[in-house]
């Protein structure tokens, strides 16, 4: 049986901090219930020790979702761990999740604390979650760029005290893939009992091959925010690995517990209420993720979609008919026919051929061409009488 791999999701949270991203409580609600739906584990709403607007939002989904955890991320302090746990103690299901900087810049630079103070506060922040619930992960912020032996040293200070996962967090995204893996394998061989979450950023594009090398490696669970939201360049994109997962399963033997058929709802209510659509060319939730404009791959996609792609729309929870043919200067007339055939036009080898030649002139034209585009050369291909120049001159009234 493959393993079931657990999800940190993190878009209410570290998504949140995507500049130019403001959720009012509300919208976090609706977004947590959208989550919660489609079976993640653990939902990171938020830093309740931020403000009075944050501690709010948290105690909302605290007490309006029942199925899923609901977690409030806090450092190692006593008043923000005091807090996170206030937020959230309302919850069916409820977790804390102390973190601190593990690295030398971070330390040095961010802290003004030496190891053994940092130490100590890792050891002192889990110890004073636990006295409110056994659910208390612990993150060591900047793990890829700190020594080796001090990640031993804290992780096994905080599982001693009773951490519940321990996140292995590439926040500045500047691992590769087989480090990462690495360095999760030896975590695990250090400490065989110990559960692993992946947590890693996108700077170098890398976040979802570090996340699931550190899976392959003995990792649990997944940091991850939809639509790649998150610091900077974003975080591992939820819908990506999820669906790495669920499409290499076989491969991977892994398998998640989510309903891919709501990648898609929630992936938009997400954008609309961020106000940052995912760029047209994003993985599993773009624009044209399921959009063909080559000829080539157009023609082996009309005669069997699995020439082209290795998902179907309605894997993700889009109808078929979000499939396009994308009419453009790389066409071929095997799209053509098909999009003349939606706009109810059935044209002879002999139409096809001439209104193929028309659109390719009419993109000399026109960068994009409109369904009254398609309209006209169809019109223009069945009638005999109308003339190339005809069309241009129509097509000269409406050009970009």
């Amino acid at each position: 049986m493959p393993r079931i791999v657990k999800f940190f999701e993190t878009t209410l949270r570290d998504g949140e901090q995507t500049p130019g991203i403001n959720y009012f409580p509300e919208e976090k609600l609706e977004i947590a219930r959208a989550l919660a739906d489609m079976g993640f584990d653990t939902l990171d709403c938020g830093f309740a020790a931020s403000g009075e607007p944050e501690f709010a939002a948290l105690q909302l989904i605290s007490r309006s979702v029942s199925n899923a955890e609901i977690c409030s991320i806090c450092r190692c302090y006593p008043d923000d761990i005091d807090k996170a746990w206030a937020a959230v103690k309302d919850a069916t299901q409820a977790s804390i999740h102390p973190f601190i900087s593990t690295s030398p810049l971070h330390r040095e630079v961010k802290l003004g604390k030496t190891r053994q103070e940092v130490l100590e506060m890792a050891r002192t922040g889990v110890a004073r979650g636990r006295q409110y619930t056994p659910n208390v992960d612990f993150a060591l912020e900047d793990t890829t760029r700190t020594e080796h032996d001090f990640i031993l040293e804290i992780v096994g200070a905080v599982v001693k005290e009773g951490a519940r996962f321990v996140a292995l967090c590439d926040t500045v995204g500047f691992a590769l893939p087989w480090e990462f893996g690495q360095l999760v394998a030896e975590v695990k061989r250090e400490f065989p009992g110990v559960r692993i979450s992946a947590h890693c950023h996108d700077d170098l594009g890398l976040a979802v091959a570090n996340a699931l090398s550190g899976l392959i490696n003995g990792a649990e669970r997944v940091d991850s925010c939809f639509n790649g939201l998150g610091e900077r360049a974003g975080n591992a994109a939820t819908e990506d690995v999820v669906m790495a997962i669920r499409t290499r399963r076989a491969d991977l033997d892994l398998d998640v517990r989510v309903d891919t058929t709501k990648i898609i709802p929630t992936s938009r209510l997400i954008a609309r209420l961020s106000g940052m659509q995912p760029q047209w060319t994003k993985s599993v939730v773009g624009a044209n993720a399921f959009a063909h404009g080559g000829g080539i791959h157009q023609d082996g996609v009309l005669k069997d979609a699995r020439t082209y792609e290795i998902m179907r729309p309605e894997d993700i929870g889009l109808p078929p008919s979000e499939r396009r043919m994308y009419v453009g200067k790389l066409s071929g007339r095997a799209a053509l026919n098909a999009q003349l055939k939606e706009l109810g036009y059935d044209l002879t080898p002999d139409q096809l051929l001439r209104a193929f030649q028309l659109v390719k002139h009419l993109l000399g034209k026109k960068r994009v061409l409109e369904e009254m585009d398609l309209r006209q050369c169809a019109e223009t291909a069945i009638n005999p009488t109308a003339t190339l120049e005809d069309l241009m001159a129509s097509a000269s009234d409406t050009a970009e």
